[in-house]
């Protein structure tokens, strides 16, 4: 690499690292704060964009922690997109970076900080000069201003992400994800002011009215929420526990745990996108003139407009959730095309996060040559085998590869059963909800263990 750009990777703005151990008080009050912080900026209106800009592709907000309309409408889009790009170019050796060292590690991640401030430019510019967040008025005026706000909100966005994972639990993009999530589930939950109103007011008023038939579908929404989150922090659990021993500690062995989740919710995550990207492109195509990839119709809401796959491959990845079943059961009879959009949405789900879930056991570092290289590095072995990369690469590659593929077919599956119950929150949701919280208690038991875990016992009844 050339060696001025290596100066100017190594010296891009960047927040400090502490200088010594921060006690768990000082990392929540950071982790706070930040959060507070993004919370602000996701209902900060952005100044020049319509009231009646379009609500499409909910599911985004979902993934990426934004607030369409607000200074976070793209939230941590472009730094994941960034993320995921730099670590596919480093898993396939196109750049070869040492992150072994402390020169590495700063040249490494001067290179995904200076590719997401390129993706924030080129991102934001994509959703306000494509129309997707309308402007006010008629110009380039708003859509300038637009654009500048988006990008400075971005930027600061990658400085707080920063400043958690290094002051504060675990990495802002988890925190902000959660923090999205957490605040749709609210919304859906206990909101009893804008229509459409949460389950639990939905509940209530249709108890009130006597119409007690309304109250089946909110009834059905928590109920699957409920028993999701359940299964979903069940599979979380689910782990095969390898036996490793120390060569040079005879008797002394330990078990690596694998789990069923083995590459976490990456996979389900860039299959939603890549679904969720097929009908943007869909819409901007039928907006342009060119319905090729689906036809829409646009539906009036409170909050402004929406447009509706009602034919093509956009239909085809529009499932119908139950509640719209049970309408179109009771009136016009269910189509072929809903019966068609379930089955090849559920498919197209549970083989994409599969095929998914390989590719990134690979891009990851994740694979078994690579894995097996790093516990004979640790000095590790498997007892009762020779002490072989190729002995120890076969029996972990029994393990390591059907658990990836199980785990990506399973998360694709309950997020499916999600869409359809038309549960409180996406089901990709529900899996980072329990991943994430169970990243930070891994995050805290590690870092902290002295002081959180005569907290987790207090909590959990364990204290003696």
């Amino acid at each position: 690499m050339n060696e001025k750009l290596k100066a100017f990777l190594s010296n891009l703005p960047s927040v400090p690292v502490p200088e010594v151990k921060l006690s768990l008080k000082t990392k929540l009050g950071w982790t706070f704060a930040i959060l507070l912080l993004f919370i602000v900026m996701s209902f900060v209106p952005l100044f020049g964009v319509s009231k009646s800009y379009s609500l499409n592709f909910e599911i985004l907000q979902v993934l990426i922690a934004s607030h369409f309309g607000s200074l976070l409408s793209l939230g941590i889009g472009p730094i994941v997109s960034s993320s995921i790009i730099i670590q596919m170019l480093q898993g396939t050796d196109v750049i070869h970076i040492d992150t072994s060292t402390k020169d590495g590690r700063v040249l490494f991640q001067g290179l995904q900080k200076m590719t997401a401030i390129i993706f924030v430019m080129i991102e934001n510019g994509v959703y306000v000069f494509s129309g997707a967040l309308t402007p006010a008025a008629p110009g380039l005026v708003f859509p300038l201003l637009m654009f500048t706000q988006l990008v400075i909100a971005g930027i600061i966005l990658l400085l707080m992400d920063e400043i958690v994972s290094k002051w504060g639990i675990g990495s802002g993009i988890s925190l902000f994800i959660l923090a999205g999530i957490s605040l749709q589930l609210v919304n859906t939950t206990f909101n009893p002011f804008i229509n459409p109103i949460g389950a639990i007011p939905a509940i209530i008023e249709s108890f009130l009215s006597g119409t007690l038939v309304s109250a089946l579908f909110p009834v059905i929404a928590i109920v699957s929420t409920l028993a999701l989150f359940a299964v979903a922090v069940w599979l979380q659990g689910i782990k095969v526990e390898l036996p490793l021993s120390f060569g040079r500690l005879r008797g002394y062995s330990i078990r690596w745990p694998v789990a069923l989740f083995y590459t976490s919710i990456i996979p389900i995550v860039l299959i939603v996108s890549l679904v969720a990207g097929a009908q943007f492109i869909a819409l901007t195509m039928f907006n342009a003139g060119n319905p090729i990839l689906g036809t829409f119709k646009t539906e009036s809401t409170l909050f402004g407009t929406q447009q509706v796959p009602v034919g093509g491959i956009a239909a085809l990845l529009s499932p119908p959730s139950i509640q719209q079943l049970y309408v179109s059961a009771t009136t016009t009879g269910i189509t072929a095309l809903q019966v068609e959009s379930m089955m090849m949405y559920t498919l197209l789900l549970i083989v994409g996060a599969s095929i998914f879930s390989y590719i990134w056991m690979y891009l990851g570092g994740q694979d078994p040559k690579s894995v097996s290289k790093q516990l004979l590095n640790s000095g590790l072995s498997m007892p009762g085998f020779r002490r072989d990369e190729r002995v120890l690469t076969d029996i972990v590659k029994r393990y390591i590869v059907p658990l990836a593929i199980i785990g990506g077919a399973l998360t694709g599956l309950v997020a499916a059963l999600a869409t359809f119950l038309n549960t409180l929150t996406a089901g990709v949701g529900i899996l980072l909800i329990v991943m994430i919280i169970y990243q930070f208690y891994s995050s805290l038991m590690q870092e902290n263990p002295d002081e959180f875990k005569p907290i987790k016992d207090k909590l959990t009844g364990e204290e003696m």
